[in-house]
């Protein structure tokens, strides 16, 4: 292949690339918005976060066996948030897939209250494009109290 055409090809793919990244960038962003606005309390940020049509599935440990599927609407969660202490849970290890409109994204959480760790898990969102950003459509979480490691910095 000549050099020319190489570099052709290259060319034509970066507005692809810069695009995907800034898709990348741009469903980060929302969810850094969405956990500090959680973390402080700040229902405001939390609440536009959501989509008008957002659910949020925990799943929990069953005290009889087997898994407790609970069900929140975003209204639900973001009077949880202004009840509570400021919900402090980092992500790490993100993958993100993104095609068109709809983000898909999957977490490592950890909940930590006092500085402690409570516990941990994986978060999966899914997030639609509107006109004004990435909102969330869905968060489900797995949910375990061991093997959550110490706190991450």
């Amino acid at each position: 292949m000549s050099r020319a055409l190489l570099l052709s090809a290259v060319l034509s793919l970066l507005p692809v690339a810069a695009h995907a990244q800034s898709d990348t960038a741009q469903v980060t962003g929302a969810l850094t918005r969405f956990f500090d606005a959680a973390r402080t309390k700040d229902t405001a940020t939390v609440r536009a976060s959501f989509d008008e049509a957002a659910r949020l599935t925990l799943l929990r440990p069953d005290p009889n066996g087997g898994v407790r599927v609970m069900t929140l609407g975003a209204q639900q969660f973001v009077q949880a948030v202004a009840g509570g202490s400021g919900l402090d849970e980092p992500i790490r290890n993100l993958r993100i897939m993104i095609d068109g409109d709809l983000a898909s994204v999957w977490a490592e959480y950890q909940v930590r209250a006092n500085g402690a760790v409570t516990h941990c898990g994986y978060d999966a969102f899914h997030l639609v494009r509107r006109p004004t950003g990435w909102k969330i459509l869905s968060i489900a979480d797995s949910f375990r109290r061991e093997g959550c490691g110490p706190a991450w910095k």
